[in-house]
């Protein structure tokens, strides 16, 4: 090898270059090649690194030990880091690379102090972001201590974080290599960090400054409290200066090495920076900004009054606006469709383009819908017109503030901004006023008027035909073009469908409504939230008293029930397995007749890639197993328990009714609405269970397309399919084979790139997600605190769920997690509580929550963060408090 394979000077490198030098270096190069105020530096690259392992004794061994790491495991993980690094470091550096490095450190000047910083390289290292996982050295001076520090850098590759971090995160420890940058060190007066989006609030036109004096090893150590100011990008006004009590600061000492020093008393309430430099700084991140096209986090200092560039990189956290713009230049705001559908999962681009064509309202075409877009995998509605009608504004936070109480004041602050002004566009066509007014004739006949004896079990055999008839007309037709319009016309007519029982549900809610606006005036709070427990005709319940029943059967055959502690990984072999035992008909025909209504749901079944109960019923199979640990008949008991309490409610209401001279007036009156509501009140996921039965009617004819489009080489894989469009798959037949696999594949990294992040309930065309927090005032110190959607006070122990498909709970476990939707619900047969970060009163989980009678606590913030799997906590449904009581260290140190 070559010098310049091992050394390369920031001249000569551009961003593309980070399998070379790693994301610090190329990002440096690009910088430096740009123009920007870069010091003089060099990257030992990463050629350097991995000649530098062969010459390291047993380095293969050395990476075996690291694959077969559990990473559970941490004292193991410790002990494997430990030896790797300190074989390291007694391994000398070979002299063709020794020899490299001091050329280039000759070149920029031996007198120079430096800063020695690793600088990771993998495939999606600006997505990954590796910052802070290496180390960095600081007034690096003489040869010596720079080789020591760019070994020490390669050892960090071997940090106990950093091979946490690469086995978490899936990288593969052989192919991370690790360069290292070799910069003249600045010996800054004053230093920081600066964000040209803000990375409080993701608003794209607010730039943040963090500053501090010294250098920025204080702020970055998080030593030092530092000054912060805000700038309107747009206007290049200082919107905002916070001045920190700043005590210490971190030097340069003259002989190498940093310092710590206390700062005098005068120097400790100045301001860092002067408004000069606040905006000069802001005009430099701006073109840094413009230069890579996308938010960025830069690190920077001033010396001698000339300002200097240490690193850029992007802002990894900020939720993605492509695809929410401004269509007329105004500020719009967009709701979570999926907060609204308790499914906060990124999804691929076939799902998320199947909702504008569902929309009944706002269509562009076939395929584009004004009101809905998307985001960072995600579905939002564009709610900016009714937002500035000064009549439908209430109806916005009435429904928003159902999926989260604090919605409609969040939704208020953006309100305020003058950017936000303008017409609301709202028009109403004959057409459209015609049908509200007949919508609400027939609820209001529903609810007064109409015979709904028996309408539950209509409206089932209405769904049943439907699906029959959709399923045989789709399938005879042939996979092509046609199937796709045809699969695309039908589902345009899904919403039709849904109306030949909402006026009626409808009705059912307002009974439900009334009745327990009611009994909040004449009953006690428990007794009123007991007037519409178990309702009857719900579906999802109706399915967990199935999964009851199924338990039940199991618990009487010894094959099936032993079978239960034995489920493997593969849901559809241990069901051929227990086909085969000779007693196990009966839990067959009751499993096969339990698929037939239900196999079509699943986890974030909203999502039509994930996989269903009719693909993968290990997740069902799960919860059966829990089940059968309760005893025989528990769940029947449960739900009559539920129904009792119900009826005591109702009784008691009907009693305070009849009072007075009015009694008799009240109590037909009453009558009615109890009528209505046990009629058609349990109907409000009807509409969701025809739509997802319906999906599995399309999502069967897709797969049956995807089948025929690999076959004719458009697809390298069926499952390429959820990677495309509605619009591309309609258009792909009119197209040459294939369609470009690199695109598929970069959608399918941004997919998993997107599941990471945490969508906002509420964000802005400038991308801004206003934020606002629970607050009870006498609240425990260290408590929680979120909104009170179910009542009743429990003490149990936490089981944080991330994925319903591989997780279960044990009888009086408080089930936390993000979010649940209906495939979900059979893990509330054993939940205590609920304790949710997403969600508002009328949520699922809270619904659920409320018909099983535990208390639940939703738009906790980053409580599967907060809390831990095996605490023990206080939920007080109430108040909307959740209080840490023991961990599991504090039980076994006690």
């Amino acid at each position: 090898m070559t010098t310049q394979d091992f050394v390369r000077f920031f001249e000569d490198i551009r961003a593309t270059d980070i399998p070379l030098v790693g994301g610090k270096g190329a990002n440096l190069g690009e910088l430096a090649h740009a123009g920007f105020p870069v010091p003089e530096g060099f990257c030992v690259t990463a050629h350097a690194f991995r000649y530098f392992m062969q010459h390291v004794p047993n380095a293969d061994a050395l990476y075996t030990m690291l694959e077969t790491l559990d990473p559970t495991d941490l004292e193991a993980v410790r002990r494997t880091g430990q030896h790797i690094r300190q074989t390291i470091r007694a391994t000398p550096i070979p002299a063709d690379i020794a020899d490299a490095i001091l050329a280039a450190w000759r070149r920029v000047g031996t007198d120079e102090a430096y800063a020695v910083r690793s600088s990771a390289t993998a495939e999606d290292l600006p997505e990954a972001s590796f910052a802070g996982q290496q180390e960095t050295y600081l007034n690096v001076r003489g040869e010596t201590a720079l080789l020591d520090a760019v070994r020490n850098c390669w050892a960090s590759l071997f940090t106990d974080r950093a091979i946490l971090y690469r086995a978490q995160n899936n990288f593969a420890h052989r192919d991370v290599a690790l360069a290292v940058v070799v910069q003249r060190m600045i010996a800054a007066d004053v230093s920081g960090i600066m964000f040209t989006a803000d990375p409080l609030t993701g608003h794209r036109h607010t730039l943040a400054i963090d500053a501090s004096f010294g250098l920025g090893e204080a702020l970055v150590s998080g030593l030092v409290t530092p000054d912060t100011y805000r700038v309107d990008k747009r206007t290049r006004t200082i919107i905002e200066r916070r001045i920190a009590e700043k005590e210490i600061a971190i030097w340069a000492r003259p002989d190498g090495g940093t310092e710590q020093r206390p700062l005098p008393p005068e120097q400790r309430r100045a301001p860092v920076l002067t408004d000069e430099e606040i905006l000069a700084l802001a005009d430099l991140g701006c073109r840094i900004e413009a230069h890579y096209g996308r938010p960025q986090d830069i690190e920077w200092a001033i010396a001698a009054g000339r300002m200097y560039i240490l690193q850029a990189r992007p802002i990894t956290s900020l939720y993605p606006i492509e695809g929410l713009e401004s269509p007329d230049g105004t500020l719009h705001v967009y709701f979570s469709m999926g907060h609204q559908q308790n499914m906060t999962r990124a999804m691929p681009p076939f799902s998320l383009s199947m909702f504008p064509v569902l929309a009944p309202i706002g269509r562009i075409n076939r395929f584009e819908n004004r009101y809905i877009r998307s985001a960072g995998g995600r579905l939002f509605a564009d709610i900016t017109d009714p937002l500035r009608h000064r009549v439908f504004r209430r109806v916005v936070f009435a429904v928003t503030a159902q999926f989260d109480a604090l919605a409609p004041e969040a939704l208020r602050m953006v309100m305020q901004r003058p950017e936000f002004q303008g017409p609301h566009g709202i028009r109403f066509s004959r057409r459209g006023v015609l049908f509200l007014v007949r919508l609400m004739a027939r609820v209001q006949y529903a609810l007064w008027r109409e015979n709904l004896d028996g309408f539950v079990e209509q409206t089932n055999a209405r769904i049943e035909r439907f699906i029959a008839d959709l399923d045989a007309d789709l399938r005879a037709i042939p996979p092509g073009k046609a199937l796709v319009e045809a699969c695309i016309d039908r589902f345009a007519t899904l919403f039709a469908f849904f109306m030949h029982w909402i006026p009626q549900f409808m009705a059912g809610e307002a009974a439900k409504r009334i009745l327990t606006h009611l009994g909040q005036r004449w009953l006690s709070p428990q007794e009123a939230h007991d007037l519409s427990l178990a309702i009857p005709g719900n579906v999802v319940n109706e399915m967990n008293l199935a999964i009851g029943d199924l338990a039940d059967i199991a618990r009487r055959i010894p094959s099936v029930r032993n079978a239960f502690a034995h489920l493997g990984d593969d849901g559809n072999a241990w069901l051929a397995q227990v086909a085969q035992y000779p007693d196990s008909a009966e839990f067959l025909q009751a499993w096969h007749a339990f698929m037939q209504r239900y196999g079509a749901r699943g986890p974030a079944e909203i999502d039509l890639a994930m996989p269903r109960w009719w693909e993968d019923p290990l997740p069902l199979l799960h919860v059966i197993a829990a089940a059968l640990q309760q005893p025989e008949g528990h769940h029947r008991r449960q739900h009559a328990a539920l129904v009792q309490r119900r009826e005591a409610a109702l009784r008691k209401l009907m009693e305070h009714a009849g009072r007075g001279v009015l009694g008799p007036i009240r109590r037909r009156f009453i009558q009615r609405l109890v009528y209505v509501m046990l009629h058609t009140g349990g109907m409000r996921e009807h509409h969701k269970y025809a739509a997802i039965r319906a999906f599995w009617v399309l999502k069967q004819r897709i797969k049956a397309i995807a089948a025929t489009l690999t076959e004719q080489g458009y697809l390298a894989h069926p499952d390429d399919i959820w990677f495309l469009t509605w619009r591309e798959l309609d258009a792909i037949w009119d197209q040459s084979p294939p369609f470009p696999q690199e695109e598929i594949e970069r959608r399918r990294k941004a997919l998993a790139r997107f599941q990471k992040l945490s969508p906002p309930l509420i964000i802005t065309s400038d991308g801004e997600t206003p934020v606002v927090h629970y607050r009870v005032e006498d609240a425990p110190p260290g408590a929680l605190v979120g909104n009170p959607v179910s009542p009743g006070v429990v003490e149990g122990v936490v089981h944080i769920v991330h994925d319903p498909h591989t997780e279960t709970l044990q009888p009086g476990e408080i089930l936390v997690a993000r979010f649940t939707d209906p495939g979900w619900t059979p893990l509330f047969i054993n939940a205590a509580g609920l304790i949710l970060e997403v969600g508002g009163a009328m949520n699922h989980g809270s619904i659920v929550a409320r018909e099983y009678g535990i208390p639940a606590v939703v738009g906790v913030r980053d409580a599967t963060k907060k809390l831990r799997t095996g605490q023990r906590v206080r939920l007080d449904g109430n108040r909307g408090i959740i209080e840490i009581l023991e961990t599991p260290e504090e039980k076994s140190e006690a």
